[in-house]
């Protein structure tokens, strides 16, 4: 005896339900594709001429390359990579080369993503006459901020930590972003002071304007990542675990004026997280020309 069987019905709805279920992962997939791609493209070269007082007329305007945020080691950063960023920065031919913290990756001494070693044969290919300079991040110091030193003096690059060095007609101040208060800042400005030039402050964080002395009149940090992943209204600029914002949002990219500074803010060449993404910010180096008031 045959036994009759009935197919279910066919519900159309169910096959709807089914397609924004299906495209919500495809989505997130080509998003952090996007992300991971965005990370390692060559990175937007910015140009500015910013005029100081105080630079002698008739100086020859100075060309700085200002980076930050190398983060070396990840898959957003590995030597061949940064290779061709040195290529790159050395073909804009700089005056001088400065980089705004952050070399590395990890947030602890014995973190498995701090490898210094790794930038230290790149960065020696850097070609600047009046040298390159760094100052420390918060990755730098959070990992060993000694062999990170150790490692920027093996490539030939000065660390300024809480320092300042003439560099042609300024007088570059690197300062730790940890030490951002006047007693701090003091004996370090005098310092610069006494070199002559105009002072210029480099620092990994973007400083708060209640932190910074009235007599610097150009900042130049990295930090912020130009929020990394910038999605609408929501960037990077707050830290939901922290619950405290990372930086002041007003310095989140490029170029900012509060009443007595300018602060240029490089979005970097690198990202720190464990999945390297950027989205709508793309790793950038700034060629910074100084000249004279006229």
């Amino acid at each position: 005896m045959a036994i009759a069987t009935r197919r279910p019905r066919a519900r159309p709805w169910l096959r709807l339900l089914a397609i924004p279920a299906l495209a919500i992962p495809v989505l997130i997939g080509v998003t952090a594709l996007w992300g991971l791609i965005a990370a390692r493209s060559t990175p937007v070269v910015r140009a500015v001429t910013i005029t100081l007082a105080g630079i002698p007329h008739g100086t020859r305007p100075l060309r700085i390359a200002l980076v930050s945020d190398i983060h070396v080691g990840n898959w957003a950063m590995p030597v061949d990579r940064l290779n061709r960023i040195v290529d790159q920065i050395n073909a804009e031919r700089p005056d001088a080369v400065l980089i705004a913290g952050d070399m590395v990756n990890g947030g602890v001494p014995e973190s498995p993503y701090f490898h210094p070693e790794l930038f230290v044969a790149p960065l020696s290919r850097l070609r600047a006459p009046l040298g390159a300079f760094a100052s420390i991040g918060n990755h730098d110091a959070e990992t060993d901020p000694k062999l990170v030193g150790a490692a920027l003096r093996r490539a030939g690059v000065q660390v300024l930590a809480d320092r300042a060095v003439r560099v042609g007609p300024i007088a570059l101040i690197g300062m730790d972003s940890a030490h951002l208060d006047a007693r701090q800042f003091l004996p370090v400005v005098e310092s610069a002071q006494n070199l002559g030039g105009v002072p210029v402050l480099m620092t990994h964080i973007p400083p708060w304007p209640s932190s910074m002395p009235k007599d610097i009149p150009l900042v130049l940090s990295g930090h912020t990542h130009c929020g990394q992943i910038v999605i609408g209204p929501w960037d990077n600029s707050w830290d939901p675990f922290r619950h405290q914002k990372r930086f002041d949002p007003r310095f989140r990219c490029g170029i900012a004026h509060t009443r007595t500074y300018t602060v240029v803010v490089t979005g970097g060449l690198g990202a720190a997280s464990k999945i390297p993404l950027r989205i709508n910010a793309p790793p950038d180096i700034w060629m910074i020309t100084l000249i004279a008031q006229r």
